[in-house]
């Protein structure tokens, strides 16, 4: 059985539809309710033994909190003001499996009335044998090795989404963490109370010739009542010229596109032309 370390930033990154570690299997591990004040919703948590053994597991809740890099930290469970730890019931929190066996876990989430907010938690399957590292030592940070954990991020989201409200401010160059390449970043402030799925895109415009460039789309989420700093490197392929730099932050089809630009004039020289 091929293994795998699990790291926290891992855990909570990850893309794919189901998880291994230490020789189990859950899926899938981003649980999303769509579901508005009053409403409750149940969806099914795959847990599966790949062990030659018996092993008893458990399964607990926690919270998260997004830094301005997006980044995620845990948290106490229902200790954040996004926290919808409280709202989510289990039908099985411990139980045994034989080995190659598979289990199914109902997760109920209970939306309470009057609360149209976009909230989030997490969810640790675990196996018992592992001793609790948050339990333990509650400065659990996102670099720690937390063994046979693993953790499935919860959402929730209303059916009548509030109006977005993000804003793209502070387009600045800094210092470049590339060679050869010119690094500048945005930050992107969530006034709303959804998660939004947003793409930024940078234009270079010859201030001479009046030909733009369009760099490749970043994506990502923009949590709300949060700021996030987006990074961006100019390729050196860019020609030498003076430029005018805007990025411009689309999220969504029902609303309008914002954009801040550049101060300055962005000078590229031909390092070649000495």
């Amino acid at each position: 059985m091929y293994k795998i370390k699990l790291f926290l930033i891992i855990l909570l990154n990850t893309a794919s539809s189901f998880f291994y570690g230490q020789d189990f299997e859950v899926s899938p591990v981003k649980i999303e309710y769509s579901i508005d004040p009053g409403e409750s919703q149940s969806k099914i948590l795959y847990v599966k033994n790949h062990s030659n053994f018996q092993t008893p597991f458990s399964i607990s809740i926690v919270d998260f909190l997004i830094d301005k890099d997006g980044n995620k930290m845990v948290a106490n469970k229902n200790s954040t003001k996004n926290s919808c730890a409280d709202w989510i019931t289990l039908d099985n929190n411990f139980f045994t499996l034989n080995p190659g066996e598979k289990t199914e876990i109902k997760v109920t989430m209970q939306a309470p009335d009057e609360d149209y907010k976009t909230r989030w938690a997490m969810i640790y399957v675990q196996t018992t044998k592992v001793k609790s590292s948050f339990d333990a030592d509650q400065s659990l940070g996102a670099a720690v090795n937390i063994g046979g954990r693993i953790a499935v991020q919860v959402y929730r989201t209303p059916l009548s989404k509030p109006e977005a409200k993000l804003s793209v401010n502070q387009l600045t160059e800094k210092i470049s963490t590339k060679e050869n390449h010119r690094m500048f970043s945005v930050l992107i402030e969530n006034g709303g109370v959804t998660i939004e799925k947003c793409k930024l895109i940078y234009i270079a415009a010859d201030l001479n010739t009046g030909e733009e460039y369009e760099f490749d789309p970043i994506f990502f989420d923009s949590f709300p009542d949060a700021q996030r700093e987006i990074l961006f490197f100019i390729p050196s392929t860019l020609p030498p010229g003076e430029y005018s730099l805007v990025a411009l932050l689309d999220y969504g089809k029902n609303t309008s596109i914002k954009g801040t630009r550049l101060k300055e004039r962005l000078l590229i020289i031909d390092k070649n032309n000495k």
